[in-house]
């Protein structure tokens, strides 16, 4: 029972997530978030510790992470708690802290000099098939190292399966499914071909 509680509010925290994902294309020409390279919102002067990660605007969004009275969390500590509760902890994960992993080739990565650019939502291919993000692997209940994001070279071990042997995944038409990992398509569902 508790399975299915925890499974329900991970759902619900990718709903929140796309509704963030929305937010950030609407006011940034259809660009679809990315991994920036900095922490969000220091380039504006806004204090802000959610971290350089795809995350990071995403928390502003949600009006999390950010150094501010509106916030729940006081420190970056508080906020990197696994037992934090904001939509980038999945309940069922009790030991890690920022437990879903994000598509590179729809969601960017620019750090890594532009091999995957930002994207516009119009130049996606299929959306419906697309997955944006993706509940996180652990192991011993620890997350990979480089597994934050997923690509082809890591697709069928960064994506989780902590949901009776799936994950919970949001798609870039903004529908949430659970998805068995060895269902998921390459082309499909990563590359968007």
């Amino acid at each position: 029972m508790m399975e299915k509680g925890n499974a329900t509010k991970c759902l619900n925290n990718l709903r929140q997530i796309g509704g963030a994902v929305g937010q950030f294309m609407a006011d940034n020409d259809g660009y679809l978030p990315c991994s920036a390279g900095y922490k969000y919102g220091e380039s504006s002067g806004t204090a802000n510790f959610a971290f350089s990660d795809w995350q990071a605007p995403l928390a502003y969004y949600l009006n999390i992470g950010r150094l501010s009275p509106s916030t729940s969390f006081s420190s970056e500590s508080g906020f990197n708690d696994p037992s934090a509760k904001h939509p980038f902890n999945c309940p069922a994960c009790k030991t890690t802290f920022r437990t879903y992993t994000a598509n590179k080739y729809a969601m960017g990565f620019l750090p890594s000099g532009n091999t995957y650019p930002q994207r516009r939502f119009n130049s996606l291919l299929r959306p419906s098939q697309l997955i944006l993000i993706a509940d996180i692997e652990t192991v011993n209940g620890n997350i990979a190292q480089n597994t934050r994001q997923f690509d082809e070279a890591n697709y069928q071990t960064a994506i989780g399966t902590r949901h009776k042997g799936k994950a919970n995944a949001l798609f870039a038409d903004f529908h949430i499914e659970a998805i068995e990992r060895t269902a998921i398509d390459l082309d499909k569902n990563v590359k968007n071909k």
